[in-house]
């Protein structure tokens, strides 16, 4: 009962995106028991993920289309802005980066899911940790990506701007 519990509180781990210490790997019939419960909760993780990607890649790409407006405008009108165009840079770069982890993350719930994981339940349990920990580098994403932003709004009210 406690090993069910430790796949049950992964899976849960996985689905809100917290961090978790490593727990113990359950035995393989723990594991036959849970796999089709865990992959049905998976597949709402997925259709839920992918939702809120669509949305936050739309938010990210207007705020970089942003960004660049702002920096032609600023240069157009001889303001210097290198702070912001290295921080609009970097906020390009971790996008992609962003694009490119989420698409590998995509790709390997996908294979969770349609895993058979009652005949490979060592292997499910391996690709489920993996998972879990592709879901917490794309938060780091997500974070970085929010003080990118954050950092260009600071550094664009510290340009000495007249005002008319």
């Amino acid at each position: 009962m406690k090993k069910l519990a430790s796949v049950l509180m992964t899976i849960l781990a996985l689905a809100s995106g917290l961090a978790m210490p490593a727990v113990a790997m359950p035995t393989e019939d723990t594991l036959k028991a849970a796999c089709s419960s865990a992959q049905s909760q998976l597949n709402r993780v997925e259709k839920s993920d992918a939702a809120l990607r669509i949305n936050r890649g739309r938010i990210y790409n207007e705020t970089l289309e942003l960004f660049y407006a702002m920096n032609a405008r600023l240069a157009s009108n001889q303001i210097a802005a290198a702070e912001l165009a290295s921080i609009t840079a970097d906020f390009d770069s971790e996008l992609t980066h962003f694009r490119e982890d989420y698409n590998d993350y995509d790709d390997d719930m996908t294979d969770l899911i349609e895993m058979k994981c009652d005949k490979k339940p060592t292997e499910f349990y391996q690709k489920l940790e993996d998972v879990r920990d592709q879901r917490l580098g794309l938060d780091n994403r997500i974070e970085r990506l929010s003080e990118l932003m954050s950092e260009y709004q600071s550094s664009f009210k510290e340009l000495k701007l007249d005002e008319k």
